[in-house]
């Protein structure tokens, strides 16, 4: 019974406390003034979405192709990319709690159910998805930073969905 009324007593407390860390939002320092590859990143905003194609090597081909905050990158061989903002301002968190990584291509008659599924098995790091009204297939790549991520990490999930979704691609379209 004792452990009941601590773990009740834990929960009420985190509770509490949320609620009211919801009503401030900290202010943060920007990421993308040169983040040392071992900081610890808990949040994002689109400069920091910036700095992150920027620092792979890749330019940034437009701001905002989404909601914002997005960026949409181009690799020097043309592909292009979108890094977008998530979880955004939540929690007390100033900035972006999660990035979604995407690689966005137009559907054809080639691309059904199976093929996708053949890639999500075949290539587990990434999320091969299929919007049939929009007529889009993309393959995803989501990084949760909650608590914490070094900037590394982050520039190494971009390099993971560059790197496979050639091979994905190639699952899907066939």
């Amino acid at each position: 019974m004792k452990f009941r009324t601590i773990l009740l007593g834990c929960a009420a407390l985190a509770c509490a406390t949320g609620a009211s860390a919801q009503n401030t939002v900290k202010a943060r320092a920007p990421v993308a003034v040169a983040p040392a590859n071992t900081r610890l990143v808990t949040s994002v905003t689109e400069a920091d979405l910036a700095a992150l194609i920027q620092a792979e090597g890749h330019t940034v081909d437009a701001t905002h192709p989404f909601e914002e905050p997005s960026m949409r990158g181009k690799t020097k061989d043309g592909l292009l990319f979108v890094l977008i903002g998530t979880a955004c301002n939540k929690n007390g968190v100033a900035g972006c709690q999660g990035i979604m990584m995407q690689i966005r291509y137009d559907s054809n008659d080639t691309v059904t159910t199976d093929n996708l599924n053949a890639s999500n098995l075949a290539e587990a790091a990434l999320s091969a998805w299929w919007d049939r009204s929009d007529k889009t297939v993309g393959f995803t790549r989501y990084v949760v930073l909650d608590d914490g991520v070094t900037w590394m990490n982050i520039r190494q999930n971009l390099r993971v969905l560059l790197a496979i979704a050639p091979t994905a691609q190639g699952y899907v379209f066939k």
